[in-house]
């Protein structure tokens, strides 16, 4: 871009030479061309007249004098257009030296370049021959691994298909021994099962061997009786009725010390209106509020040494005032009438005549009969010889008979819990308000146990 701008001013500056050149040219010619007109012209006037000779050479000498003055003229215009020139030139000629002595800087500066290029290309180009030796190294090493790991992995490969061979016929002696595993135990299920449907009959006593006939269709009742308990029972005693109404359920007792007296008259209630018959089967002990649910079921059933105990409800008060005792007293009252008063109907005294056999029995007023007894004074229906379970179709299992299981289902004790404090005392569910605990309690201990409720029996 600068030279070019070089180049145009040295263009102007010859252009203005020329200008200024043509200019003298032109002016020197017509001062020429006007001395030779008078020239021609005066000859002419000397013909004419003789007289003028002298002033025609005035004339002439005037004219040489110009003549020489513009010959003067033009030498200095010329000296000093040359001098314009020489200065033209001399600038040209610095331009044209500053131009040549720029592309000179130039071609030196690009040559310059072109060496650092070469020598970064050189270094650049060993570099890449260098990477190429390098990784052409590396692809050599690299193969020469793979070739090892190539050779391990068919090694690996024909292990691990061994290993599969191995494997498959392992597992197919694992299936083989598996399966008869299973046929073992489905056959060792099938000895504990029994393919056999249950009875079900009106009536469930076998007269001839005095049996009764027990079909699936019965309700544990063991351990305190609590309210869950009971809700669970006569629930209970709802299915079975609405999947058969003629056929008797079986309240089957095998040992329960009582409990509390809402509990027990809703299974009472229960046992009364239900549509089906329940029977109550006594097994081992019923005390307290299970003996008044035996003698008041529509049938009872008990084994001759079964267990049954009537007695009075008893209350320990934590209060110290004569109303609160008052209170207690007529609460245990009513619910001595309602419940006692119907087992002495049943057995044909009165109320008073009970109460005073209760004590006679025992100075706690514990009357406790064994089943064949208990039939005689009506605490029981009928004294069975035995049961036959015809729902009973799998062996049991004998953890669900452990010390444990029953503790813990009798009166909600954890052994694991026990401390060496409380190993004599039973602890008892807390009563809900208003209810009381009508449950047989020989040792008295467990009273400490209970709520600020607390009616124990």
């Amino acid at each position: 871009m600068m030279a070019l701008h070089y180049k145009h001013k040295l263009v102007r500056l010859g252009f203005l030479f020329f200008i200024l050149l043509a200019k003298h040219n032109i002016a020197a010619a017509a001062k020429k061309d006007k001395k030779k007109e008078v020239a021609v012209v005066s000859p002419t006037v000397q013909k004419k007249s003789s007289d003028a000779d002298h002033a025609n050479t005035n004339t002439k000498a005037k004219l040489q004098s110009e003549q020489t003055e513009l010959e003067i003229e033009n030498a200095l215009h010329r000296a000093r257009l040359e001098k314009e020139l020489s200065a033209i030139i001399s600038q040209i000629e610095r331009l044209r030296v500053q131009k040549e002595r720029k592309r000179l800087e130039k071609e030196t500066e690009d040559e310059n370049a072109r060496r650092e290029h070469e020598k970064a290309m050189l270094l650049l180009n060993m570099e890449k021959e260098k990477l190429n030796i390098e990784l052409e190294l590396a692809q050599a090493r690299f193969m020469k691994q793979m070739e090892k790991y190539n050779i391990q992995l068919i090694k690996l490969d024909k292990e691990i298909q061994l290993e599969k061979g191995q494997t498959q016929l392992l597992q197919e002696t694992t299936n083989r021994l598996q399966a008869e595993i299973e046929a073992l135990q489905a056959k060792a299920v099938r000895d504990k099962r029994i393919e056999k449907k249950p009875i079900y009959l009106n009536d469930p006593l076998n007269k001839q061997t005095n049996t009764l006939v027990l079909s699936d269709r019965c309700i544990e009742l063991n351990g305190t009786i609590t309210p869950w308990k009971a809700n669970y029972i006569v629930d209970q005693i709802h299915y079975f009725n609405n999947k058969n109404s003629v056929h008797p359920i079986f309240l089957i007792i095998g040992y329960s010390s009582g409990g509390f007296v809402s509990a027990g008259c809703n299974i009472l209630q229960a046992i009364e209106h239900s549509k089906a018959p329940v029977y109550v089967v006594v097994k081992a002990f019923a005390a307290s509020m299970a003996a008044i649910i035996t003698t008041l079921a529509t049938k009872s059933y008990a084994y001759p040494n079964a267990e049954i105990l009537h007695h009075q409800p008893s209350s320990w008060f934590l209060y110290g005032n004569l109303r609160a005792t008052k209170e207690q007293y007529e609460v245990l009252n009513k619910i001595w009438k309602r419940l006692g008063g119907r087992v002495a109907k049943k057995m044909g005294i009165s109320l008073k005549a009970f109460d005073k056999k209760l004590y006679e029995k025992s100075m706690y007023g514990d009357w406790m009969e064994y089943g064949d007894y208990a039939k005689k004074i009506k605490w029981v229906d009928y004294v069975i010889n035995g049961i036959q379970h015809s729902a009973i179709s799998s062996l049991p299992d004998a953890a669900d008979y452990s010390f444990e299981k029953f503790i813990k289902e009798q009166y909600g004790f954890n052994k694991e819990k026990e401390t060496e404090t409380s190993q004599a005392v039973i602890q008892y569910h807390a009563l809900a308000p208003h209810d009381f605990d009508y449950s047989y309690n020989p040792d008295k201990k467990t009273q400490m146990m209970m709520s600020l409720q607390g009616v124990t029996k």
